[in-house]
C-alpha cells in the first residue's frame, strides 16, 4: 500500500513539473514579453511596453519588437525612446542554469525623443534620475529580502546602431530637428554572476540616455556656432 502511495506522489510530481515546463515552453513569448515591460517600467518609473517577442529556443535566436519607453510626465511626444528592431542571440545550454547567457543583443535603428522645456528640464535627464532612483530603491529591498531568487542574465554583446534622436528645445522656439545617434556597444553586463532583468534595462537605458545627452550638446553646439557666423556674417553685410 505505501509503495503504491510512493509512486502515485512521485507520479504526480512528474506530472506536475512535466505541466510547469509545458506551460512555460508554450507561453514563453508571453512570458518574456510580462518580464520586459515590467522590469523596464519599474527601472524607467515610466510604462514600458512591448508589441511582441518571438524565441526560438530550438536556435537561441529570437526577436523583441515595437519596444517604447512611455515620456516622464509634462512632455510632449508618446514616447522618449522607441525600439522597434531587437535582435537576440541566446546560449541555449545556459537556460536552465544562473546565469542565462545572451551572446548578442542588435538594436537595429533606435529613435529617441529629445525635449527640452523653457524652465531647462530635459525629459531624459530625467529619465537618467528614475533609473538611478529605481536602482537605489532595489538595493534597498534585495538587503531586506536577500532569500528572494530572482533570474539573473548576463549579455556578452549588446550593439545599438543606425539610431536617430528627435531634438526639440521649447526655449529656443527651434522647429524639431534629428540628428544621428553614435552607434552605441556595451559588453560583460551582468558579467559577475548575472544580473537582474531590472539592472540590465537600467545599465542599458543610462548608456542611451547619456549617449543622446552628448550627440545633443554636439549638435546644438554646432548650431549655436553656425548661427552666430551667420548673424556676424549678417552684420557685416548690413554695414
Amino acid at each position: 500500500m505505501k509503495k503504491k502511495i510512493i509512486i502515485i506522489i512521485v507520479l504526480a510530481l512528474v506530472l506536475s513539473i512535466a505541466g510547469t515546463v509545458v506551460y512555460v515552453l508554450t507561453n514563453l513569448n508571453s512570458i518574456v514579453k510580462a518580464a520586459i515591460e515590467k522590469s523596464g517600467s519599474d527601472a524607467t518609473k515610466t510604462a514600458v511596453r512591448v508589441s511582441s517577442v518571438n524565441i526560438k529556443l530550438s536556435n537561441g535566436e529570437g526577436a523583441v519588437l515595437g519596444l517604447t519607453v512611455a515620456n516622464p510626465s509634462g512632455f510632449f511626444s508618446p514616447s522618449v525612446i522607441k525600439l522597434d528592431d531587437i535582435s537576440v542571440r541566446i546560449e541555449v545550454k545556459s537556460v536552465t542554469s544562473t546565469p542565462i547567457v545572451i551572446d548578442n543583443i542588435l538594436v537595429s535603428g533606435p529613435e529617441v525623443f529629445y525635449e527640452m522645456k523653457e524652465d531647462g528640464t530635459a525629459n531624459v535627464d530625467i529619465l537618467k534620475k528614475n533609473l538611478t532612483n529605481s536602482g537605489s530603491s532595489r538595493e534597498e529591498q534585495t538587503q531586506k529580502s536577500p532569500k528572494v531568487k530572482e533570474i539573473k542574465l548576463r549579455v556578452r554583446k549588446l550593439v545599438l546602431e543606425k539610431g536617430k534622436v528627435h531634438v526639440q528645445f521649447a526655449k529656443l522656439m527651434d522647429k524639431p530637428y534629428t540628428v544621428e545617434l553614435p552607434r552605441l556597444e556595451l559588453t560583460d553586463i551582468g558579467q559577475h554572476g548575472g544580473a537582474t532583468p531590472a539592472e540590465i534595462a537600467r545599465t542599458i537605458a543610462t548608456a542611451l540616455a547619456e549617449e543622446t545627452a552628448k550627440a545633443v550638446a554636439r549638435t546644438q553646439g554646432d548650431r549655436l556656432l553656425r548661427k552666430g557666423a551667420e548673424d556676424l556674417f549678417n552684420k557685416y553685410l548690413n554695414k
